[in-house]
C-alpha cells in the first residue's frame, strides 16, 4: 500500500483568513455614518460616527466647518437626519454634530490609542466616493498602524496638527472624519487629511486626544442650570493660582474638583472669570465671592498660545 502524505502550508501569524475582517465590519457598520454640509465655500461630504444613542454624531472640521448649514446625516438603513452643531474646534479638527431619531441608534465603541504599535492591525470605515450615499454601505480597508509621528503643518484643507498614527488602510475621497479601528472594531482614531509629505499615507488623530475635546463640546453646549439662590459664597472653584510673569496661572488644581473636570491643568493662564478680566490671584477668588454650590462660572483661559472658554460648576468648599 502507497500512503500519499499532504503538505498543506500552515497559517503565518495575521493570516487567518476573512473571518476577523468581517467581524470587525459586522461592529461598527452600523455606526458610521456618512455627513454632508453646506460650508461657507462650497458643500462637503465626508464620514461622522455615532457617539451616543441621543444622537450625537463626531466628524471631522473639514467636512461640517463653523457657520455650515444644511447639514444631513445618513444612517444605515437608509434613514436621513437634518443635524444641528453642538460645537466645534478647529485646531482639532473635530465637530460635533446632533440629530433626532426615533429609530434606535448604535454608537460606536470607543478603544485607547494609548498602547498602539507600529504593525498592529488597523482598518479604516467610511463614506468612500459617496458609497453610504449611494450604495447604503461603508467601504472597508485593511491595514497596518505603518507610523506614530507628529504632524507640523496642515496640508489640504486640514486644520490638525500634531500627533498622529499612520495606517495603511485606504484613505479614500469621502473619508476624513472616519472612524480608524482595531482588531475588535473599536474606534482608535479618526481620520485626517493631513498626511507627511514624505510618505503620503493616511493620518488619523488618536481617539485619547479626541476623548477629552468633544467632553468640552458637550460640556459647553449644555444648557445652564437654575441661578442659585443668593448667599454667603461656600463654593469653591478646585483650583489654586498665582502671579507669575505678568500672567496668572494655575498653580494647581484638585484631584476630582470642579477644574479638573473642566479640563483645567497646571500651567494654564487664566484671562476671565464670570466675563471679568483677571489681573491678580486675588480676582478668581472675586470672581466667585458670593455664589453658591451648583453655580456656573465661565472661565477663559490660554492653552498653547489659544483662548478658550471653559464651563465650570462650583462645588461646595472643603
Amino acid at each position: 500500500m502507497t500512503w500519499i502524505l499532504l503538505l498543506l502550508p500552515a497559517l503565518a501569524p495575521g493570516q487567518e483568513g476573512d473571518a476577523p475582517h468581517r467581524e470587525v465590519y459586522r461592529a461598527a457598520e452600523a455606526s458610521v455614518v456618512a455627513v454632508r454640509a453646506l460650508a461657507p465655500l462650497g458643500e462637503r461630504s465626508g464620514t461622522g460616527v455615532i457617539l451616543s444613542k441621543d444622537g450625537l454624531i463626531l466628524t471631522s472640521y473639514a467636512v461640517c466647518p463653523e457657520r455650515s448649514g444644511k447639514i444631513r446625516v445618513r444612517v444605515r438603513g437608509p434613514r436621513q437626519y437634518d443635524a444641528t452643531i453642538v460645537g466645534t474646534s478647529k485646531r482639532e479638527e473635530l465637530t460635533l454634530l446632533k440629530i433626532e431619531s426615533r429609530d434606535p441608534l448604535r454608537p460606536i465603541e470607543l478603544g485607547s490609542s494609548a498602547g498602539l504599535r507600529v504593525g498592529d492591525r488597523s482598518y479604516t470605515l467610511g463614506n468612500a466616493a459617496n458609497s453610504l450615499w449611494l450604495d447604503d454601505q461603508p467601504s472597508l480597508n485593511v491595514g497596518v498602524v505603518s507610523g506614530v509621528y507628529r504632524l507640523s503643518e496642515d496640508r489640504a484643507s486640514s486644520t490638525y496638527t500634531g500627533v498622529v498614527f499612520e495606517t495603511t488602510a485606504a484613505v479614500n475621497v469621502g473619508m476624513e472624519g472616519a472612524p480608524c479601528l482595531d482588531a475588535s472594531g473599536r474606534m482608535i482614531g479618526m481620520v485626517t487629511l493631513n498626511y507627511s509629505p514624505n510618505r503620503f499615507l493616511g493620518a488619523a488623530i488618536p481617539v485619547d486626544e479626541l476623548k477629552p475635546l468633544v467632553e468640552r463640546l458637550k460640556a459647553a453646549a449644555a444648557p445652564p442650570p437654575p441661578p442659585p439662590a443668593a448667599g454667603g459664597g461656600k463654593a469653591d472653584l478646585g483650583l489654586a493660582a498665582k502671579d507669575e510673569a505678568g500672567k496668572v496661572v494655575v498653580a494647581s488644581v484638585e484631584k476630582g474638583g470642579p477644574a479638573e473636570r473642566a479640563g483645567l491643568q497646571a500651567g494654564d493662564v487664566l484671562l476671565e472669570i464670570a466675563r471679568q478680566p483677571v489681573r491678580t490671584a486675588k480676582d478668581v477668588l472675586e470672581g466667585i465671592r458670593g455664589l453658591e454650590p451648583g453655580a456656573i462660572v465661565w472661565i477663559k483661559v490660554e492653552v498653547e498660545g489659544k483662548a478658550e472658554e471653559v464651563r465650570v460648576e462650583l462645588e461646595r468648599r472643603k
